[in-house]
């Protein structure tokens, strides 16, 4: 029987075969674009009619080796489609990216990111053992495999769903980054600007206007950054990083890496080059935006210290952004008009 889990629309089904200590588990999505079920096993006549209750299944993602025979056969039992490997980056569903993770037993490995709910579907490559904890399945546990881990690092996952043992339901970063750690050591620090992940879009705004286009890397979270956030963009020629913005608490810093961007400011623009250090106070002196006008492409590294709570004015706009740890209505983000500025009871009597 499927059981729901705390991730909206998303259910697990759980057994324990005889002779095994870990428990293998499956999970089932439900979308308006077709239901995905993941890693499955046999399944039972109460375990049919639910899925049949919820709409059926319109693909079948394989992430567990063994389980490869009879996914098949589900997927034609269900006339779904059947997905076994898939490229880095790659939308297997709405919502849904796979997460090619080099340097495993098998080449094609990969994990699959709920980026909405912070969620990742690791399949095989990692074990929920001990309870509360993870291991990993490579019994070498060699380093290398470790480092090419740290992609699900890069997710910042809460929510860690695994196809054999215990999931992991909060905190997941810190329980991955404590095995990582153990496994490579000092290595999971380090990583070069060539090695870095670079994608095309924005992960915190997919629909943007086009001069808003750049190629972004994070960096702090693939090798365990948490009091600062950091990351390498590369602006092309008539682009900018963002609109014209101060924050409240986040201090900001940009090197440039490459290139000659510019930096507009409240009290000015300054023209940059390579090798510059440009300070981001909090208030209105630091308020910013990292553009290029120049001819070429910029790379720049963007470094901030994280803060739970933030809130950024955006002058062009008029525009008030408030960031909170606790949702506010549902909403982490609340983006709002700043003005008129409303009287302290407006609108309780």
């Amino acid at each position: 029987m499927f059981y729901p889990l705390r991730i909206p629309n998303t259910y697990g089904y759980s057994r324990l075969r005889t002779g095994e200590a870990l428990v293998q588990n499956v999970y089932f999505i439900v979308t308006g674009a077709g239901n995905i079920l993941i890693d499955p096993l046999p399944i039972d006549d109460a375990a049919d009619e639910q899925i049949t209750q919820l709409g059926g299944v319109s693909k079948v993602v394989v992430m567990t080796a063994e389980r490869t025979a009879g996914a098949k056969a589900i997927a034609a039992r269900y006339g779904a489609a059947y997905v076994g490997d898939a490229a880095h980056c790659e939308e297997v569903a709405p919502g849904l990216i796979a997460i090619a993770l080099p340097n495993q037993r098998r080449s094609a490995e990969f994990a699959l990111c709920d980026t909405a709910q912070r969620c990742v579907f690791a399949g095989e490559v990692l074990l929920g053992a001990p309870a509360g904890a993870l291991s990993m399945s490579d019994e070498g546990a060699r380093a290398s495999a470790a480092l090419g881990l740290r992609r699900i690092l890069r997710q910042n996952p809460d929510l860690l769903l695994v196809s054999r043992g215990q999931s992991i339901f909060s905190g997941a970063y810190d329980a991955l980054y404590r095995l990582l750690y153990a496994t490579a050591g000092a290595a999971i620090h380090r990583i070069n600007l060539d090695e870095l992940d670079y994608r095309d879009e924005r992960d915190e705004r997919t629909d943007q206007p086009s001069q808003y286009a750049i190629i972004d890397a994070e960096v702090g979270f693939e090798i365990g950054a948490r009091g600062l956030g950091y990351r390498v963009s590369i602006l092309p020629p008539g682009n900018r990083f963002c609109p014209l913005h101060g924050h409240a608490r986040e201090e900001e810093l940009f090197y440039v890496i490459e290139g000659e961007p510019s930096v507009r400011m409240s009290s000015g623009t300054i023209q940059c080059r390579k090798g510059d250090f440009i300070a981001l106070p909090v208030g209105e002196s630091g308020t910013h935006q990292l553009v290029n006008e120049s001819d070429a492409p910029a790379t720049v590294l963007l470094l901030a210290r994280s803060e739970e709570f933030d809130a950024c004015y955006y002058p062009d706009s008029d525009k008030l952004l408030v960031d909170v740890k606790t949702p506010l209505d549902g909403r982490a983000s609340i983006l709002v008009a700043a003005h008129p500025q409303l009287d302290y009871f407006d609108g309780e009597k």
